[in-house]
């Protein structure tokens, strides 16, 4: 009787430890839920932090009020601050506030191109690994101007809840191949690489009020030698549209190492998304080969993965690429029947050639003007090499502003939409 009685406290006594499990649990409504985190200098300290918190209590009566977010209907908040490290500025910040900041959600984190562009980045970026608060999947944003001008300028206007705009407006390249979807884990891990250097998604807020304000100017299409701009021609901030929601995104932000070099515009992205193989779908305009100031439109698609070659000569890699694509005809402005065997074959050759020319021309801005090799064509060498020390002492990353490029693009006309056969519009004055 004493033996059973023994047993049993113990295994009450043992049980009992299995009662304590929530003892640390913290109700969800006790949590201050971070979305976007803003970075620049400061003045008074090392950093200058914007947070743009969730407020779960009015995002249920977005919905009513037909908008959400960005303070037009209270469900988020901003706090700015300034303080030497980014997890002192959070503790700074959690004696503000009333409830305790988790940053488990956050979406987004955005550096000011100042910031990136100076040495002390490389300390910035490196504390986020560290961390189980900070998921590897949060989007990686360089904002040309002020970080907390774009975070605080974020207008939701077709979204109820704040996470799900953060969700949707980074992965717009699979659709238009204007901006990369450049995680967290992307960027360190390209950032410790021997094989490849990172970039970040290029942020900016529009500097126009009204249509009225729109800048010619202020687009890249001279540079590239064309004498009327496309559809990617803008950086971030530059875009000529009038919207409630200010900020915007287009192009990507070059690193080499741990400190932007340059920029690159939205239709370079598109062809640095052909050349990596992360090309999915985007409308491409191209003159017309036949009418002048006439354009033709192509749904344009990633046929095959893209093919790299890397060769040295006399100490000089020699990269060679081939892209495979298919298009879709959705716009012939001219009339021109280039949906007919005779004609198809001019329209391909020519979108090629338009093509191989504005990849040969970003490749080497990659390479001369950036020394930064954010294509990873070191990966097609790198299985050349025996062991990883010799692979090492090759040191690829310094060899790469050497390199010289052959570029070939394959592309296919594969349907014309609805119409089979464009016949030109008449008028009684023909």
């Amino acid at each position: 009787m004493i033996k059973r009685v023994f047993l049993v406290t113990v295994c009450a006594a043992f049980l009992l430890n299995f009662l304590t499990g929530c003892y640390d649990s913290r109700e969800i409504d006790d949590w201050a839920y971070v979305i976007a985190i803003g970075m620049d200098k400061g003045k008074t300290h090392a950093l200058k932090i914007t947070l743009k918190f969730a407020v779960p209590k009015n995002i249920g009566g977005a919905e009513s009020k037909g908008q959400g977010g960005g303070g037009g209907d209270g469900s988020t908040t901003d706090i700015t601050l300034e303080s030497p490290t980014l997890f002192s500025g959070l503790n700074m910040a959690n004696n503000i506030i009333s409830r305790q900041i988790n940053l488990f959600h956050a979406k987004v984190i955005v550096f000011s191109k100042e910031l990136a562009e100076d040495e002390i980045f490389e300390r910035m970026i490196t504390a986020f690994p560290r961390t189980i608060n900070v998921r590897p999947e949060v989007f990686i944003l360089v904002a040309r101007d002020s970080a907390e001008e774009y975070v605080k300028g974020i207008q939701l206007q077709f979204e109820v809840n704040p996470t799900k705009f953060y969700e949707l407006a980074y992965t717009t390249s699979h659709y238009t191949g204007f901006i990369a979807p450049i995680t967290l884990r992307d960027f360190i891990l390209r950032l410790k690489s021997y094989d490849r250097q990172p970039v970040g998604i290029l942020a900016g807020v529009s500097r126009y009020k009204s249509s009225e304000d729109f800048d010619p100017q202020r687009t890249t299409n001279l540079e590239k030698g064309r004498a009327f701009p496309l559809e990617g021609d803008y950086f971030a901030g530059d875009i000529p549209k009038v919207s409630e929601n200010k900020t915007e995104v287009m192009g990507l932000a070059v690193f080499d190492g741990a400190r932007m070099v340059g920029e690159l515009d939205g239709a370079e992205t598109g062809l640095y998304l052909m050349v990596t193989g992360e090309f999915r779908s985007a409308y491409m305009t191209h003159p017309d080969p036949l009418v002048e100031n006439s354009y033709v439109i192509l749904n344009v698609n990633q046929g095959r993965k893209p093919v790299h070659s890397v060769k040295m000569s006399d100490g000089k890699p020699e990269i060679s690429v081939k892209i495979m694509l298919e298009a879709d005809i959705q716009v012939i402005q001219s009339g021109k029947n280039y949906e007919s065997l005779e004609m198809k074959p001019l329209l391909q050759r020519t979108y090629e050639k338009f093509l191989e020319e504005g990849i040969t021309r970003f490749l080497y801005k990659t390479s001369e003007e950036f020394h930064s090799d954010i294509c990873g064509f070191g990966k097609s060498l790198k299985k050349r090499f025996l062991t990883w020390k010799e692979w090492e002492e090759f040191n690829w990353l310094s060899r790469y502003k050497d390199a010289s490029f052959s570029v070939e693009v394959e592309l296919k006309i594969r349907r014309p939409g609805l119409i089979i056969r464009t016949v030109p519009i008449k008028s009684s004055e023909e």
